[in-house]
C-alpha cells in the first residue's frame, strides 16, 4: 500500500502528533507498505531523506517562528531539547506578546498558514507523479488539513480521478476549543465555515475521544460526524536511558510533563493548590517537563518549582517511570485527552488529576484503565477554587503507600495503545486492509 502522510510535525520534532505519526509510519513501512510525509524543514535535517524506510520530504515551515528560528538559529519562543530553562528577557517578553497579541489573532487558518502552500507543491508533485491509496492530513496545525482540501479542489477542477481516500486526523478541534481572548466573530465563523467544510469533504475523520465526536454532533449536526472514528493515544515504549532528575535523596517528587497554553491549560489551580499543602512544605519536589512559554516563567519559579524543559521521550519516559507521583493539570474543555495519558498508566505510578470540568476526559479515561484505582486523585477544581477538606485528603493520598501493579495485568490494559493496533485501525478508517 502507498500512504502519503502530511503533517507539519513529524521526527526529531518533539510534539504529540510527531510521536503518533512517526510511530504509525514506522509500522506501516516496517509492515511492507511504502509510506512518505511531506512535513517542515529543520536545520538538522536534510529536505529529503529516508529514515527507517519511510521517505521524509521537507518544505517550508509551520509558523512565523518557526521561519525565524531557520534564519537565526534558534526559536525565539521556545528552546531546543536539553536547553536550559531560563528568565525571559525584555526584548523575549516583547517578541512573545507581539507575536500572540498580533500575528496569531491575524494568521488565518493558524500561525502555520505559510506552511500551505510549500506543502502543498509537494505533495500535488507526488500525487501527480506517483500512486498513492491514501493521503492523510494530521491537525495540529489545522493548516495542515486545509492542505488536504486544495489537494481535493485541484483534482475535482481537472476532473482526474482520485484513486486516494483523504483521512483527517484531528488532534485538536479547530473551531470551538477554548478561544483566546480578543478573537473576532467573524474568525470564529471563519473557523467554524472551514472545519465543517474539512468534515465534509474528507472521507474519513479520526478523534481520540467519543467526547469530542459528541461535541461535534452538537456544533455542526450528525449528518457531518457519521464519519468519524475514535481511535485512542499511542503508547510506544522508548529504550531506558538515565533519568534527567538530580541524583542524591529528594523527597516526594511531583512530575508534571507537557506545555501549557492559555486558556486552554494553565498553572494557575495548581499553584493555588500547592500553597494549600503547607503540611508538604520543604517535603514536596516538584518538576516539570516541556516546554514553558515566557507568560508562566515568573509564576512557575515563584513557587520554586524546578523547570527542566523540552527533553527526548526517552528521557520523559525514564523520568516518568522515576517520579513518585504524576501531575496532570486538566483542559478547560471536556472533549481534549492528552496523548501522555497513556504513558502515565504504562509506569504504574500514582497519578494526580486536577480536573477544571465535571466530566474531565483524562479522569474519564484513567477510571476506566488504572490498575489501581487507588493509585488516582481526582482533585476537582469549581470556579477557581477547591475546598479545605478535598486538601486534607490530598495530604493524605500523597503520604499513602501505593504499590505498584501486577505487569500481566498493565500489559493487558495498555494492549489496545500498542503502535500495532493503533497503526492497524488506521488503515482499517482509509478501507485498505
Amino acid at each position: 500500500m502507498r500512504i502519503l502522510i502530511i503533517t507539519a510535525a513529524y521526527a526529531p520534532f518533539i510534539h504529540p502528533r510527531a510521536h503518533r505519526w512517526t510511530s504509525i509510519a514506522e509500522q506501516w513501512a516496517a509492515q511492507g507498505n511504502e509510506v512518505q510525509v511531506v512535513t517542515t524543514r529543520r536545520r538538522d535535517c536534510a529536505d529529503a531523506e529516508l529514515i527507517n524506510d519511510v521517505m521524509v520530504h521537507r518544505t517550508g515551515f509551520d509558523s512565523l517562528a518557526s521561519r525565524l528560528a531557520h534564519t537565526f538559529g534558534r526559536s525565539p519562543l521556545r528552546g531546543g531539547v536539553g536547553e536550559a530553562v531560563s528568565k525571559p528577557g525584555r526584548m523575549m517578553r516583547w517578541f512573545t506578546a507581539l507575536y500572540q497579541s498580533v500575528w496569531k489573532r491575524l494568521a488565518l487558518p493558524d500561525d502555520a498558514a505559510f506552511w500551505i502552500q510549500p506543502a502543498l507543491r509537494k505533495s500535488l508533485y507526488l500525487l501527480e507523479n506517483q500512486h498513492f491509496d491514501a493521503v492523510i492530513t494530521v491537525s495540529l496545525p489545522f493548516s495542515g488539513h486545509v492542505v488536504g482540501l486544495r489537494l481535493k479542489r485541484h483534482f475535482s477542477k481537472k476532473n482526474q480521478p482520485v484513486h486516494w481516500r483523504w483521512l483527517a486526523d484531528i488532534g485538536d478541534p479547530y473551531s470551538f476549543q477554548a478561544d483566546a481572548p480578543g478573537n473576532s466573530n467573524f474568525r470564529k465563523k471563519w473557523k467554524w465555515k472551514l472545519e465543517k467544510h474539512v468534515l465534509q469533504n474528507a472521507d474519513v475523520a479520526v478523534v481520540t475521544t467519543a467526547a469530542l465526536t459528541k461535541e461535534y454532533a452538537r456544533v455542526f449536526g450528525h449528518n457531518v460526524t457519521e464519519k468519524i472514528r475514535v481511535i485512542p493515544p499511542l503508547y510506544r515504549p522508548e529504550p531506558e536511558v538515565k533519568s534527567p532528575f538530580p541524583s542524591g535523596n529528594h523527597a516526594l517528587r511531583l512530575a508534571w510533563f507537557g506545555a501549557l497554553y492559555a486558556p486552554v491549560r494553565t498553572p494557575d489551580a495548581f499553584l493555588s493548590v500547592l500553597a494549600q499543602l503547607t503540611p508538604w512544605k520543604g517535603r514536596l519536589e516538584v518538576h516539570f517537563f516541556g516546554a514553558v512559554f515566557p507568560e508562566f516563567y515568573e509564576r512557575l519559579t515563584q513557587a520554586g518549582i524546578q523547570l527542566h524543559g523540552l527533553r527526548s521521550r526517552a528521557e520523559v519516559q525514564a523520568a516518568m517511570h522515576d517520579a513518585d507521583v504524576l501531575l496532570n493539570i486538566g483542559n478547560a474543555t471536556s472533549f481534549q485527552l492528552p496523548s501522555k495519558v497513556v504513558d502515565y498508566l504504562a509506569t504504574g505510578r500514582p497519578v494526580l488529576n486536577i480536573s477544571m470540568t465535571e466530566h474531565d476526559a483524562f479522569a474519564d479515561f484513567f477510571r476506566r484503565y488504572a490498575t489501581d484505582r487507588q493509585a488516582f486523585f481526582d482533585l476537582h477544581i469549581k470556579d477557581g477554587k477547591v475546598d479545605e477538606s478535598a486538601i486534607e485528603r490530598l495530604s493524605e493520598w500523597l503520604a499513602a503507600s501505593h504499590p505498584s501493579p501486577d505487569a500481566a495485568v498493565l500489559a493487558e490494559r495498555l494492549r489496545p495503545f500498542q503502535v500495532s493496533s493503533v497503526a492497524a485501525a488506521y488503515l482499517g478508517c482509509c478501507d485498505i486492509l
